[in-house]
């Protein structure tokens, strides 16, 4: 299928250009940075004094710095070309000349291919057309300015913001482009001050844009994946839509509540029920807020969209080291930290149902009164809420024991026996996660408890599962009475080093030269497949994907080792290959020891053929260490050989600390 029908396919059929280079006069910010050119102008157009007066009749009036910040002064010194001294006017405005005559030449190139490819082309400098939000995809010049400085990439991203504007639901393709080798650090500002899906723009220099293809693979790429990325994008619009008014809604409902209202309701049931009035209503509020959420029709309806996202056309990541399913698991387990300052009852009990009590020593902070090392790392409180607050005194809390492990992607599975909890983040900590003992039980006194997790004591309350999750826990202590039915656990992602080799005519491993895939790496997704088992995926940028199917073909048949050379042939001509390493390959689990593991993908099904079939076309180990020389057995495999090497784990800041150590708002 062609470019253009695939853009017919996906309802492209108009084309938004806007850059600068389109406006017939600069501003004095395009020539703010040349401040010896604006310092030899100002000295030297006074001996054309007259001329200038009579052009700007304010400049008598001005100092040398006003006019300089003067788009009035700017404009009419540009219109004076051919009447002021040529070598002056030259001075000041060369350079912008020149690079604006660069950028027409690239924009006119690039409004042919998008012509070729079938588009309606529109164009537009700072002054964008009424029209141009009925263009499907827009390519914009990201500084739009010649300055290149970040208020131009603020210009820019207001520009797309008014462009994007009423078309949340249904967002436009955009493709950033400049002459600024910067350019590539601002993605992620980019998608995140402008509120873009990734799937829905690419940026690229001005001169890599026109290298090839590459404009018809990025117009194939953004339209084949537009309608599933505009399904995400309504998804995130009609909650950021309904957030807003849902709040509105909550908010008019709990205003109704008056000071009385509070005060009856502590008398007539929080003063039996022993919990203080602050804890219940930030719970209470917690399922009206939610109520209100699960009313707004758009994001009920948005998210029934998301039903219809195809995964056989699962497109690669754009930005590298997007995905951190991890912090999004916690989240969902996890009540915030600071939750744990709201005094849990009046009753003095020391603790919560869900409250996980933390084994000092088992970080740096541990104080020299510490548990036993044969005590276990993590007891959670399971007894009901509404129990830890009658008789308190004679009240014995049910605990069970919890074994921390550390949360990497050896220990990850996501099919995993006995009872855990898979993500557990404390302060500075490596992420962990929690096996729990349901024999291990416990019955603790409140002073017990209190003793336990003294300040000096070995314990402390670290965390509190949410009360789904702790009620889960409770029902498989419980036996066969049953489980609460949770959302199924997003699958875990883990950073990895991504290298690639061949080999030479002696069987030893020879690197491909891949520096954006050396650059970016990869990501292994562990989750499980239709039959519940275990399976992992090698996720790898966009970017990346092109630089190794640019290279694969360029492998010569006879610099690859006698046996290896049919496996080449099959390499090359794999469109399966291709597909796979786009939408990820299979790879081995952390736990793979090392082997080197066959790289497998279907093959075309010929005529006559009933049953599938794969092929090996290279090798992939995970952590295999130095491989050297492949063994005569994996020769005959080894026309690619990829190699996976986990990253190691790092303590994720948070709270204060993470505050401080993030970067200014304005650094990108």
């Amino acid at each position: 299928m062609s470019v253009s029908d695939v853009l017919k396919r996906a309802g492209f059929v108009s084309a938004l250009i806007i850059d600068d280079a389109f406006d017939d006069v600069p501003i004095a910010a395009d020539l703010a940075m040349d401040e010896e050119a604006w310092t030899i102008f100002v000295d030297d157009v006074r001996i054309e004094q007259e001329l200038v007066v009579e052009a700007f009749p304010a400049y008598a009036t001005m100092s040398a710095n006003e006019l300089r910040a003067s788009d009035e002064f700017v404009k009419a010194m540009w219109d004076l070309k051919g009447k002021l001294n040529d070598e002056l006017w030259m001075r000041l405005f060369g350079t912008y000349e020149r690079d604006r005559t660069s950028d027409r030449e690239f924009l006119q190139k690039l409004k042919d291919r998008l012509n070729a490819a079938g588009l309606e082309v529109k164009s537009a400098g700072r002054t964008v057309p009424e029209d141009a939000h009925e263009c499907h995809i827009i390519f914009a010049d990201l500084f739009l300015g010649a300055a290149q400085q970040d208020f131009d990439v603020e210009k820019s991203i207001r520009r797309l913001r008014e462009l994007v504007a009423g078309r949340e639901n249904s967002p436009p393709a955009v493709v950033l482009m400049s002459r600024s080798p910067r350019l590539q650090d601002k993605k992620e500002r980019f998608r995140d001050d402008a509120k873009m899906v990734g799937a829905l723009f690419r940026v690229y220099r001005k001169h890599d844009l026109l290298q090839g293809a590459t404009v018809e693979t990025t117009l194939e790429r953004l339209a084949t994946h537009h309608a599933d990325a505009v399904r995400v994008a309504g998804f995130l619009a009609a909650w950021e839509s309904g957030l807003a008014g849902a709040a509105k809604d909550f908010m008019k409902l709990i205003r109704r509540l008056d000071l009385s209202d509070y005060t009856k309701i502590r008398e007539v049931l929080l003063d039996f029920e022993g919990q203080p009035l602050g804890s219940y209503m930030l719970d209470v509020f917690d399922r009206l807020l939610q109520h209100e959420i699960e009313g707004h029709g758009p994001t009920i309806a948005a998210a029934q969209e998301l039903n219809r996202i195809d995964p056989v056309k699962y497109p690669t990541p754009y930005i590298a080291g997007s995905s951190d399913l991890q912090n999004l698991v916690a989240r969902s387990l996890w009540q915030n930290a600071e939750r744990l300052k709201v005094t849990g009852n009046t009753a003095g009990m020391p603790v919560s149902f869900g409250d996980v009590l933390v084994r000092k020593s088992r970080f740096d902070f541990a104080p020299p009164a510490t548990a036993p090392e044969d005590e276990p790392d993590a007891l959670v409180v399971l007894t009901p809420a509404c129990d830890l607050v009658r008789q308190p005194g004679k009240r014995r809390v049910l605990l069970i024991g919890g074994t921390l492990k550390a949360l990497d992607n050896k220990s990850w599975k996501y099919k995993s026996k006995g009872v855990s909890t898979p993500i557990a983040q404390f302060p500075n900590q490596p992420r962990m996660s929690i096996d729990w003992d349901l024999d291990d039980q416990r019955m603790l006194t409140r002073d017990e408890l209190a003793h336990l997790i003294r300040a000096e004591g070995p314990y402390s309350v670290g965390l509190r599962l949410r009360e789904s999750n702790a009620l889960e826990l409770q029902q498989r202590m419980l036996a066969d009475m049953g489980r609460v039915g949770l959302v199924s656990k997003m699958p875990f992602t883990f950073p990895v080093e991504v290298l690639m080799f061949t080999t030479d005519a002696d069987g030893k491993l020879m690197a491909l030269e891949l520096p954006i895939t050396t650059g970016d790496g990869g990501v292994c997704i562990t989750g499980r497949d239709a039959e519940g088992n275990d399976l992992t995926r090698l996720i790898l940028t966009e970017a990346s994907v092109d630089e190794i199917l640019t290279v694969i073909p360029k492998i010569e048949e006879g610099q690859v080792h006698p046996r290896a050379r049919e496996t080449l042939k099959r390499l090359q001509a794999s469109a399966s290959f291709r597909s796979f390493l786009q939408r990820g390959l299979k790879a081995p689990a952390a736990t793979a020891k090392g082997n080197l593991a066959p790289v497998k993908v279907p093959v075309e099904k010929k005529d006559g053929e009933e049953e599938p079939r794969d092929e090996v076309v290279g090798l992939i180990a995970r952590n295999p260490g130095d491989l050297g020389t492949l063994s005569s057995n994996d020769q005959k495999n080894g026309a690619l050989v990829i190699v996976l090497n986990d990253l190691e784990p790092h303590p994720i800041m948070i709270g204060d600390a993470a505050s401080a150590g993030e970067p200014d708002g304005e650094e990108v």
